[in-house]
């Protein structure tokens, strides 16, 4: 691997690992097991719909996991049951990003659709380019593999960054309906904001965190025998 390589290398897979360790480190710090707070994820969804003006939007819980927070019909915000009823820091994370989300698309079914496409592309370009940058880096006269497997690296982070000012906009809107709200104590703001600010940078993690989503779906899945 040359200088320009190793530096591309850094500017990719290195800071989809730093945002991975901060992910991890802001999570070990604000979320203390069982440690709940006075209202449920379904209060706070209803809180964000009502602040965004979307009084016709009901919040009903769901019982497969498949219909999470992202999923809704035109009508109405439907979330998983264990966020419906969540009193931890997370649950109120994920039910207040789904509300905004909700508010700020018209059609949030055909962008959940869209989402999920574009997120099945870029974890099939990520596995690609880890398979040619590892070939490269390991098979003897097979270096050429090298730069497309980072040109993958670049062009998925690149879609990454395109998304983040969005979750930025998330993060920071539905920090100050929260704060504006009074909903939470000052420790339990400070928890939400700081889980919330991770969650918004997510998306920067994916070329670390799509391997191995892969590799241990598919070991869960065949430990139940799937």
């Amino acid at each position: 691997m040359n200088p320009l390589q190793g530096l591309l290398f850094l500017l990719t897979v290195g800071i989809s690992f730093i945002v991975v360790l901060y992910g991890a480190w802001v999570k070990m710090k604000y979320c203390r097991p069982g440690f709940l707070t006075a209202i449920t994820g379904s209060e706070v969804a209803r809180m964000v719909l009502d602040k965004m003006g979307m009084f016709h939007v009901s919040v009903t819980p769901v019982e497969c996991p498949d219909e999470a927070v992202s999923s809704s019909a035109s009508e109405g915000l439907f979330i998983s049951r264990k966020i419906y009823d969540g009193r931890d820091i997370p649950s109120l994370v994920r039910a207040a990003r789904g509300a905004f989300l909700k508010g700020q698309l018209s059609n949030l079914i055909f962008w959940t659709h869209l989402k999920k496409k574009v997120t099945f592309a870029a974890q099939v370009t990520v596995v690609l380019g880890w398979i040619c940058f590892l070939a490269g880096m390991l098979i003897r006269n097979a270096g050429f593999l090298v730069t497309p497997g980072l040109g993958a690296f670049a062009v998925v982070l690149l879609l990454s960054f395109y998304d983040l000012s969005f979750e930025l906009d998330a993060e920071d809107r539905t920090s100050r309906l929260m704060k504006e709200a009074r909903c939470l104590e000052p420790h339990e703001w400070m928890c939400f904001q700081r889980l919330n600010r991770a969650a918004a940078l997510e998306g920067l993690a994916c070329l670390a965190l799509m391997p191995w989503n892969l590799v241990s779906g598919v070991l869960r899945r065949n430990r139940h025998g799937i």
